[in-house]
């Protein structure tokens, strides 16, 4: 059997392997520490990597890794592992329930599979390039609402990025949309967007965005009918500074608000 017959299930038990680890730590008053960018880190986040960088080495020996606590170094080509162990740290740092595992494996800077773990409510979301997306096994799709003044939008924005910058769009988005959302762990919101429960999710980091943050996350609003793309519309490009995803049907009107002229509201 090749190693990857089976590869959705494989990673989703991965991933659910890693929340089981994960959730030993939560709520057990575990010391909450800060790295570079006031990103919150505990004890929690290298173990649960740990294990899966261990799942994927015994079966992929020859894939790259790349996580958020152990790094590593992604080739221009060839297949790659991008790993957040606990995406949204600080929440489960703090006990609250919003928190998810995220992998995906890229081929060639591609995502071709993925999963996103919520280990509290034990939902698992996961996609195969070309083969759709799932939560739980149940096929996802999009939200069909069509207009901006009727969506759910999540925005995952950094102090000193654009929009904080540029108050006037922060504030029209916070206007012109049906109601904003910002759980604080971009994997997991990006998910929602596949789902349905978003209809769009924008972010932006100056620094660029990292891929382990987004690319299983990516693959799943892709997969379930949607768009994603940079704020101006164009591809979205892994590191990217500015990232919209939707359900495809306010990804312009979106757009126009955040790379056209500036809003007056």
């Amino acid at each position: 059997m090749n190693a990857d017959d089976g590869l959705e299930a494989r990673i989703a038990a991965w991933a659910r392997e890693g929340g089981r680890l994960a959730l030993r730590w939560w709520r057990g008053g575990d010391a909450l520490t800060f790295k570079d960018g006031r990103e919150a880190v505990t004890a929690a986040d290298p173990a649960v990597e740990r294990l899966l960088r261990d799942r994927i080495a015994a079966v992929f020996p020859g894939d790259t890794i790349v996580g958020e606590e152990l790094g590593g170094q992604a080739p221009e080509s060839g297949r790659t592992w991008h790993l957040d162990p606990i995406d949204g740290t600080l929440n489960f740092a703090l006990g609250l329930p919003g928190f998810c595992v995220s992998l995906a494996l890229l081929q060639d800077g591609e995502p071709i599979a993925a999963c996103i773990h919520v280990p509290v409510g034990d939902d698992t979301y996961t996609a195969v390039a070309g083969g759709g997306a799932r939560l739980n096994g149940r096929p996802l799709q999009v939200s069909g609402r069509s207009r901006l003044a009727d969506a759910v939008v999540s925005a995952q924005l950094k102090k000193d990025g654009r929009l904080a910058r540029e108050p006037e769009r922060l504030q029209a988005l916070l206007v012109q949309t049906m109601k904003l959302r910002k759980v604080g762990a971009i994997a997991l919101e990006l998910a929602y967007v596949a789902a349905g429960a978003y209809d769009a999710l924008v972010a932006g980091n100056p620094g660029g965005i990292p891929t382990y943050d987004v690319a299983a996350g990516l693959l799943l609003v892709r997969e379930a009918g949607g768009r994603v793309s940079g704020s101006d519309g164009a591809p979205y490009r892994n590191g990217g500074a500015d990232l919209v995803a939707s359900n495809g049907l306010v990804h312009d009107e979106l757009c126009r608000l955040l790379d056209g002229p500036r809003p007056t509201v």
